[in-house]
């Protein structure tokens, strides 16, 4: 649904990465004023909270580059072209878990950061795990670490959880799904 008579004016494309993209559109807004928007371009991506039978959430620990640390995070990736959000939501599962869900329910979606960037990300909660394991990305060297729930809002609290979609999905699955 388009909420805006924006009109844009032009774009101008500056770089084409693996990840994302970046350009800049040059936007007539709704208020008569001409301006420069830079946007990432992103694919839209999954996030999913896995819970165990003994409800524990089922994180990953990995290195993430623009943070310069490890971060615990819930599994979650880009859809490739042409699939499904939910088949990408078991695929990233499997690859950066090893496990599949018989019960995968989509929560909402989202907008990552729409004050620069497109990407829209669908946020699932997975039940009935069972193990099944596919291939990890070959740049990932991803641990998993299994958090009981009722520790989870200490870790976000505490900063031990500091990854925006992380925290939003946690806390959505815990309150409003995990019924």
């Amino acid at each position: 649904m388009d909420d805006t008579s924006n009109k844009i004016i032009s774009t101008e494309h500056h770089f084409q990465g693996k990840v994302f993209n970046v350009r800049t559109d040059r936007v007539l807004l709704d208020i008569g004023f001409e301006t420069n928007i830079d946007i990432v371009e992103h694919k839209p991506a999954v996030s999913i909270v896995p819970i165990d039978e003994n409800d524990r959430i089922v994180m990953v620990r990995q290195y993430r580059h623009p943070s310069s640390r490890n971060l615990l995070e819930i599994p979650a990736g880009i859809i490739e072209d042409g699939e499904k959000p939910e088949k990408t939501a078991l695929r990233e599962l499997q690859e950066e878990t090893g496990y599949t869900a018989r019960n995968l329910r989509l929560m909402t979606g989202f907008w990552s950061s729409p004050g620069f960037t497109n990407e829209y990300m669908y946020a699932y909660i997975a039940k009935d795990l069972l193990e099944s394991k596919l291939p990890q990305d070959e740049d990932e060297d991803i641990s998993i670490e299994k958090i009981p729930l009722d520790q989870l809002e200490r870790l976000i609290k505490f900063g031990e959880i500091e990854d925006a979609k992380s925290i939003a999905c946690i806390l959505m699955a815990k309150f409003l799904f995990n019924k």
